[in-house]
Protein backbone atom coordinates (compact mmCIF):
# COMPACT_ATOMS: atom_id res chain seq x y z
CA UNK A 1 0.00 0.00 0.00
CA UNK A 2 1.09 3.29 -0.70
CA UNK A 3 -0.99 4.79 2.10
CA UNK A 4 -1.09 4.30 5.56
CA UNK A 5 -4.37 3.45 7.04
CA UNK A 6 -5.62 4.62 10.70
CA UNK A 7 -8.23 2.65 12.53
CA UNK A 8 -11.15 4.54 13.66
CA UNK A 9 -13.15 1.66 14.88
CA UNK A 10 -13.07 -1.92 16.27
CA UNK A 11 -13.88 -4.74 17.66
CA UNK A 12 -12.68 -8.22 17.94
CA UNK A 13 -14.82 -10.89 19.55
CA UNK A 14 -15.50 -14.53 19.44
CA UNK A 15 -19.30 -16.13 18.22
CA UNK A 16 -19.62 -19.81 19.56
CA UNK A 17 -15.81 -20.76 18.27
CA UNK A 18 -12.34 -20.19 19.24
CA UNK A 19 -11.79 -18.18 15.52
CA UNK A 20 -12.19 -14.25 16.37
CA UNK A 21 -14.89 -12.79 14.81
CA UNK A 22 -13.71 -8.90 13.37
CA UNK A 23 -15.06 -5.64 12.50
CA UNK A 24 -12.36 -3.51 11.92
CA UNK A 25 -12.62 0.18 9.87
CA UNK A 26 -9.60 2.19 8.77
CA UNK A 27 -9.92 5.03 6.68
CA UNK A 28 -7.13 7.20 4.53
CA UNK A 29 -6.89 10.31 3.35
CA UNK A 30 -5.64 10.23 -0.52
CA UNK A 31 -5.18 13.24 -2.95
CA UNK A 32 -9.37 13.23 -4.28
CA UNK A 33 -10.87 11.34 -1.50
CA UNK A 34 -11.43 9.59 2.02
CA UNK A 35 -11.43 6.28 1.71
CA UNK A 36 -13.12 3.75 4.38
CA UNK A 37 -11.77 0.07 4.48
CA UNK A 38 -14.22 -2.29 6.80
CA UNK A 39 -12.60 -6.01 7.46
CA UNK A 40 -15.22 -7.78 9.00
CA UNK A 41 -15.95 -11.54 9.22
CA UNK A 42 -14.24 -14.77 10.56
CA UNK A 43 -10.46 -13.95 10.84
CA UNK A 44 -9.75 -17.08 8.57
CA UNK A 45 -12.00 -15.60 6.12
CA UNK A 46 -12.20 -11.83 6.21
CA UNK A 47 -14.42 -9.48 3.92
CA UNK A 48 -12.78 -6.67 2.75
CA UNK A 49 -15.39 -3.39 2.05
CA UNK A 50 -14.39 -0.48 0.55
CA UNK A 51 -16.30 2.88 0.45
CA UNK A 52 -15.24 6.59 -0.07
CA UNK A 53 -15.94 9.97 0.09
CA UNK A 54 -16.60 11.58 -2.78
CA UNK A 55 -18.14 7.97 -3.57
CA UNK A 56 -15.31 6.02 -6.47
CA UNK A 57 -16.03 2.76 -8.22
CA UNK A 58 -13.98 0.06 -6.13
CA UNK A 59 -11.22 0.07 -8.99
CA UNK A 60 -10.40 3.64 -8.51
CA UNK A 61 -10.28 3.38 -4.81
CA UNK A 62 -8.23 0.26 -5.07
CA UNK A 63 -5.66 1.95 -7.50
CA UNK A 64 -5.64 5.22 -4.53
CA UNK A 65 -5.00 2.80 -1.93
CA UNK A 66 -2.68 0.51 -3.68
CA UNK A 67 -0.82 2.75 -5.56
CA UNK A 68 -1.41 6.63 -4.69
CA UNK A 69 -2.55 7.77 -8.11
CA UNK A 70 -5.84 7.46 -10.41
CA UNK A 71 -6.31 4.08 -12.43
CA UNK A 72 -5.85 6.43 -15.57
CA UNK A 73 -2.26 7.42 -14.48
CA UNK A 74 -1.70 3.20 -14.13
CA UNK A 75 0.91 1.52 -16.51
CA UNK A 76 -0.19 -2.21 -17.86
CA UNK A 77 1.72 -3.61 -15.07
CA UNK A 78 0.77 -1.62 -12.22
CA UNK A 79 -3.19 -2.64 -13.71
CA UNK A 80 -2.51 -6.55 -13.39
CA UNK A 81 -1.34 -6.13 -10.24
CA UNK A 82 -4.43 -4.16 -9.18
CA UNK A 83 -6.30 -6.88 -11.03
CA UNK A 84 -4.56 -9.34 -9.21
CA UNK A 85 -5.32 -7.60 -5.81
CA UNK A 86 -9.24 -7.49 -6.54
CA UNK A 87 -9.27 -11.24 -7.33
CA UNK A 88 -7.51 -12.14 -3.91
CA UNK A 89 -9.89 -9.83 -1.82
CA UNK A 90 -12.71 -11.06 -3.56
CA UNK A 91 -11.64 -14.58 -2.94
CA UNK A 92 -11.62 -15.24 -6.71
CA UNK A 93 -9.06 -16.52 -9.31
CA UNK A 94 -6.41 -18.91 -9.47
CA UNK A 95 -3.08 -19.77 -7.28
CA UNK A 96 -1.26 -17.76 -8.79
CA UNK A 97 -1.90 -14.27 -10.71
CA UNK A 98 -0.10 -12.59 -13.94
CA UNK A 99 2.31 -11.07 -11.64
CA UNK A 100 3.63 -14.39 -10.28
CA UNK A 101 3.44 -16.00 -13.85
CA UNK A 102 5.74 -13.05 -15.46
CA UNK A 103 8.23 -13.43 -12.49
CA UNK A 104 8.26 -17.49 -13.03
CA UNK A 105 8.58 -17.10 -17.03
CA UNK A 106 11.44 -14.73 -16.55
CA UNK A 107 13.50 -16.39 -13.42
CA UNK A 108 13.28 -13.54 -10.71
CA UNK A 109 12.14 -14.03 -6.79
CA UNK A 110 10.70 -10.96 -7.03
CA UNK A 111 8.74 -8.24 -9.13
CA UNK A 112 7.32 -5.08 -8.51
CA UNK A 113 5.98 -1.76 -9.82
CA UNK A 114 6.49 1.40 -7.72
CA UNK A 115 5.37 4.92 -8.14
CA UNK A 116 6.71 7.90 -6.45
CA UNK A 117 4.46 11.34 -5.20
CA UNK A 118 5.18 12.41 -8.15
CA UNK A 119 3.59 10.05 -10.36
CA UNK A 120 7.09 8.67 -11.41
CA UNK A 121 7.26 4.97 -12.20
CA UNK A 122 10.45 2.05 -11.67
CA UNK A 123 10.26 -1.35 -12.39
CA UNK A 124 12.33 -3.63 -10.09
CA UNK A 125 13.33 -7.59 -9.94
CA UNK A 126 14.94 -9.15 -7.17
CA UNK A 127 16.80 -13.03 -7.02
CA UNK A 128 18.14 -14.60 -4.93
CA UNK A 129 21.80 -16.45 -5.49
CA UNK A 130 22.15 -18.26 -2.74
CA UNK A 131 21.26 -18.41 1.05
CA UNK A 132 22.60 -15.21 1.99
CA UNK A 133 23.12 -12.78 -1.31
CA UNK A 134 20.44 -10.91 -3.14
CA UNK A 135 20.30 -8.83 -6.08
CA UNK A 136 18.13 -6.11 -7.23
CA UNK A 137 17.95 -4.05 -10.45
CA UNK A 138 15.69 -1.13 -10.54
CA UNK A 139 14.83 1.00 -13.77
CA UNK A 140 12.32 4.22 -13.76
CA UNK A 141 10.95 6.36 -16.29
CA UNK A 142 13.28 9.35 -16.16
CA UNK A 143 16.87 9.17 -17.20
CA UNK A 144 19.79 8.35 -14.34
CA UNK A 145 17.49 6.26 -12.08
CA UNK A 146 18.44 2.88 -12.87
CA UNK A 147 20.60 0.69 -9.97
CA UNK A 148 21.77 -2.20 -8.68
CA UNK A 149 21.59 -2.96 -5.19
CA UNK A 150 23.42 -6.15 -3.87
CA UNK A 151 22.38 -7.37 -0.15
CA UNK A 152 24.62 -10.06 1.52
CA UNK A 153 23.15 -11.92 4.63
CA UNK A 154 26.10 -11.76 7.25
CA UNK A 155 23.92 -13.49 10.17
CA UNK A 156 22.49 -12.57 12.93
CA UNK A 157 20.17 -9.35 11.38
CA UNK A 158 23.43 -8.24 9.99
CA UNK A 159 23.55 -7.28 6.48
CA UNK A 160 26.28 -5.49 4.30
CA UNK A 161 24.20 -3.75 0.64
CA UNK A 162 26.12 -2.33 -2.06
CA UNK A 163 24.37 -0.06 -4.42
CA UNK A 164 25.26 1.06 -7.89
CA UNK A 165 23.18 3.70 -9.94
CA UNK A 166 23.94 4.29 -13.86
CA UNK A 167 24.95 7.67 -13.12
CA UNK A 168 28.27 5.81 -12.29
CA UNK A 169 27.98 6.37 -8.45
CA UNK A 170 28.14 3.44 -6.06
CA UNK A 171 27.34 3.64 -2.09
CA UNK A 172 27.62 1.09 0.75
CA UNK A 173 26.16 0.06 4.38
CA UNK A 174 25.53 -1.95 7.10
CA UNK A 175 22.12 -2.58 7.97
CA UNK A 176 20.35 -4.62 10.65
CA UNK A 177 17.12 -5.92 10.26
CA UNK A 178 15.21 -7.78 12.28
CA UNK A 179 12.00 -9.61 11.74
CA UNK A 180 8.98 -10.79 13.66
Amino acid sequence: LSKRLTFTDGTIGFQGSLVPYLNLTATTTTSTATVTVVVSGEATNPKFTFSSVPALPQDEILAQLIFGQSMSKLSPLQIAQLASAAAQLAGIGGSTSLLENLQSAIGVDDLDVTTDEKGGTAVSAGKYLNDRTYVTIQKGDKPGSGKVTIDLNVGRGVKLRGEANDAGEAKGGVFYEREY
